[in-house]
């Protein structure tokens, strides 16, 4: 069909953009709505007035962790001062060390496999689904090995993983489950909250999620000895404030071993007022991506991502969708994505790298270049290739990507998924 669409709506074949024809997208592309408010502002000032600029625990940092731990439905909760520590704090808890491998998707952002690497283990990359860009469990379960420890799935853009399928992959191997939810706040996998489902999930705070508290993070567990150990690992000051499942970890100081991955109260309380609206915000999200895929659904140039049938999205951090060459002869997704953007569509390829592909993991790793730790010589360290995950880097080469708007102008979405449409019904015109 040569990427024409077949909307009945019919498409003005004015010139492309690229071409010196009118732009498509002719409204503002910034989103309106206002990351921080004023209740975030003055809960701050507050606390700045009252001193209260670093707490080890107690409260705010205790009254988010029980408002968060309430909301998502699990009996643990602690907050850390990024995601990536709260990895890092996951993967210690469940006793990730030296030699061990660790199951991770090659499509994620690089915190998901650096705390890997700081436990002194070896991440195995597996290959994604091309229905919902998640982790593919038959390939997670072909990739398991004597040596497997756990196993981490990203419920990438908000997009929950095939959660059946791994907790009894789980369940069989009795391997446990890290969720990276860092994009997920708030979905679900048939009724319950991701995060909740593995055996720890983690969720990002940082600045540009749904919710953020500036630079922040969030673990919850249902288990206690993984509690214990991630207060054990990093969290100055509250080692004997709060009743532990054994006294084996009383020979500690009350530092525990040493890190600080403790939470600023000052972005507790921006991440505590934000929760209070983050079920507003995946509504209007989720009202967007729903207008997305409604207006590219006869875009034969592009397939949006759907998720599975037991999957609630939830953080809609941003849209993904998979370019087909094949219904446009053959033009390139950069001429594609070119003549998109002549049209003011803010889009473009997927931001994220591949893992597995980056040179750290294609040479001999390279912690010795600044004299920390020495990639295993041996076949257990293997050097990662182009071609090793064939699914995901012919998926991952056709991503595009579309913002998440909160509260877009309206008529902002109609004019983007028009651009789209357009594209396609002209894209002879790019050959």
């Amino acid at each position: 069909m040569n990427g024409k669409s077949t909307s009945t709506e019919r498409i003005e074949t004015k010139d492309l953009a690229i071409f010196g024809g009118p732009k498509s997208v002719t409204l503002s592309t910034a989103d309106r709505w206002r990351k921080v408010q004023r209740e975030e502002i003055d809960l701050v000032v507050e606390l700045m007035e009252r001193g209260e600029i670093s707490l080890g625990y107690g409260g705010i940092i205790s009254e988010f962790e029980e408002a968060f731990a309430a909301y998502i439905g699990a009996r643990y909760c602690i907050a850390v001062n990024n995601g990536t520590n709260g990895l890092f704090s996951a993967y210690f808890a469940v006793g990730v060390g030296p030699g061990d491998e660790v199951i991770v998707p090659s499509y994620t952002w690089h915190a998901t496999v650096a705390p890997i690497i700081h436990c002194g283990a070896i991440p195995v990359f597996c290959e994604i689904s091309p229905i919902n860009l998640c982790a593919d469990p038959e390939d997670i379960e072909r990739k398991i090995t004597p040596r497997t420890k756990a196993i981490a799935v990203t419920h990438i853009w908000g997009n929950p993983a095939d959660m059946d399928a791994i907790m009894d992959i789980s369940r069989r191997y009795g391997i446990p489950i890290i969720e990276d939810a860092s994009h997920a706040h708030g979905a679900e996998w048939d009724g319950k909250k991701v995060g909740t489902i593995g055996h720890i999930g983690v969720f990002s705070l940082q600045g540009s999620k749904p919710l953020a508290g500036g630079e922040a993070g969030v673990v919850v567990t249902d288990d206690a000895e993984y509690y214990d150990r991630m207060i054990v690992l990093g969290h100055h000051g509250r080692l004997f404030s709060e009743v532990l499942t054994s006294d084996k970890y009383k020979h500690l100081f009350p530092q525990g071993i040493g890190f600080k991955f403790r939470a600023s109260p000052l972005a507790m309380a921006i991440a505590r007022v934000q929760l209070k609206r983050l079920d507003e915000v995946n509504r209007r999200r989720a009202a967007t991506w729903a207008a997305y895929t409604e207006g590219l659904k006869d875009c034969d140039a592009v397939r949006p991502v759907p998720g599975l049938p037991k999957a609630k999205p939830g953080g809609f951090y941003e849209y993904r969708l998979v370019y087909q060459p094949e219904a446009t002869g053959g033009v390139s997704v950069e001429k594609f994505v070119e003549a998109l953007r002549a049209e003011g569509v803010p889009t473009d390829h997927d931001r994220y790298t591949l893992t597995h592909l980056h040179p750290f993991f294609s040479r001999r790793w390279g912690f010795e270049d600044v004299g920390f730790l020495n990639c295993p010589q041996s076949a257990d360290c293997k050097l990662w290739t182009r071609g090793d995950l064939p699914v995901t880097e012919s998926i991952h080469a056709r991503l595009l990507s579309l913002p998440s708007y909160t509260d877009p102008e309206p008529g902002l979405i109609e004019q983007i998924t028009l651009a789209f449409r357009k594209v396609a019904e002209r894209v002879s015109d790019l050959v």
